[in-house]
């Protein structure tokens, strides 16, 4: 019998998360969050918590985060009602900011390139 991984209940949850959390998203009236896309999702192991990391593409990053510091409640009650586990995680949203560095590092290679 092949030993299971550490993690795998967590692997399966997380794109569920993400799956749940982002069509919300889009259902929202608020446009703001309408442009935003789900990077990542961390859950915790004991699934009382979950980091779900968000990217835009508008440059009004505060208010993203506003935004959905409002929608919270209204997305967490959606996860509720969406996924069947024991426990609901609670949500903390946070900025993704690999595309940052990513901009960084391109402009970095195309000033060596030159």
């Amino acid at each position: 019998m092949k030993k299971q991984l550490r993690g795998g209940r967590i692997n399966r949850i997380n794109p569920i998360i993400q799956q749940i959390i982002s069509n919300e998203l889009l259902r929202n009236s608020d446009p703001i969050l309408n442009k935003s896309t789900i990077t990542y999702v961390n859950t915790s192991p004991d699934l009382k918590r979950t980091t779900v990391f968000v990217s835009t593409i508008d440059k009004n990053k505060n208010q993203l985060l506003r935004s959905l510091d409002k929608n919270r409640l209204k997305i967490q009650k959606e996860l509720a009602s969406e996924l069947t586990t024991k426990f609901i995680p609670k949500i903390q949203f946070e900025l993704d900011t690999t595309f940052n560095h990513v901009d960084k590092i391109n402009k970095i290679i195309d000033r060596i390139n030159d």
